[in-house]
């Protein structure tokens, strides 16, 4: 029986099972689905992924698996159209600035245990999208067991919070584009992101659904962060959630093959729906960039 661990700073919530036997029943991915697997993976006990892929309006590009260096092709198919950050705007994150990041990475790294997590494999600074559709900075680190997802201050450079997801409970991996449902009056978002779930399609309750500091959703949703608009870092993996995936992708399949023999991580690439239906306070929040660290006369939250 699987376990889930989700830890905040100075606690840990209970480990939840993981019911095996129930399907998922997410309505807002379909499509066919198709096995992709190879003779030597199975021989080295690498686990098949089922892709269910209906068709987009738009292809991804190439994958990045593999990859040693920072830079990566651009994502062209799931950026904001038209959307393009200066050196001015950009310096205006504290994340932006000279060593910044990297001295987060390096004060958080003691939230890694060895001996549950494994080693820092690499980390990123994106996006994250809440279920009330708040977006806010946060760096993600991935191990060889575990995914980070960190909160931290850089302005302070303190670490407020972080969530760790054990890889062999992520039930889908999921990437395409953020849509709002029909009956929705927010503006096409226009981009694509990624969503990971360590649950097995169960609905929100109502605490949950309605309290925007719930801590306890089980999946989280991640997109470029803004600093990938800038021309400079337009193929700077750091930033991208498309060299994310792919990583999370191959660890994931790695942890399984493990952890649970004979079972398939599942991976759907299909639009990702955001449940937000007329939120001015999203749309202000995240037109002022309020969630991210930056040099200005207000605060960020």
């Amino acid at each position: 029986m699987a376990e889930i661990f989700l830890e905040n700073e100075n606690r840990i919530h209970d480990p939840a099972n993981l019911d095996d036997d129930k399907q998922p029943t997410g309505r807002e991915f379909e499509g066919a689905t198709l096995q992709i697997g190879r003779e030597e993976d199975v021989e080295r006990g690498i686990p098949d992924i089922y892709v269910a892929q209906p068709s987009l309006s738009r292809d991804r590009p190439g994958s990045v698996l593999g990859r040693t260096s920072v830079r990566s092709t651009g994502s062209r198919t799931s950026v904001k159209p038209g959307l393009v950050k200066s050196d001015v705007s950009s310096q205006s994150f504290y994340s932006y600035k000279d060593g910044h990041l990297q001295k987060a990475v390096s004060n958080v790294r003691n939230i890694i245990k060895p001996e549950l997590d494994g080693d820092l494999k690499s980390y990123w600074l994106l996006t994250e999208i809440d279920h009330w559709d708040l977006e806010r900075e946060r760096i993600v680190l991935l191990t060889d067991y575990s995914l980070f997802i960190v909160k931290y201050n850089f302005i302070t450079e303190q670490l407020l919070d972080y969530r760790r997801i054990m890889l062999h409970v992520i039930h889908n991996i999921c990437i395409g584009d953020l849509t709002y449902p029909n009956s929705s009056l927010m503006p096409d978002r226009k981009h694509g992101g990624v969503r990971i779930y360590w649950d097995r399609g169960d609905q929100l309750s109502f605490g949950q659904k309605w309290n925007p500091w719930c801590s306890d959703i089980p999946w989280v949703t991640l997109s470029h962060h803004p600093l990938l608009y800038n021309p400079k870092e337009n193929e700077t993996t750091t930033f991208n959630v498309d060299d994310f995936f792919d990583a999370l992708v191959a660890a994931t399949s790695k942890v399984f093959a493990a952890k649970r023999p004979g079972e398939t991580l599942k991976v759907i690439e299909g639009p990702i729906t955001i449940e937000s239906y007329a939120s001015l306070i999203a749309l202000i929040y995240n037109k002022s960039e309020v969630g991210y660290f930056r040099d200005r006369s207000w605060f960020s939250l």
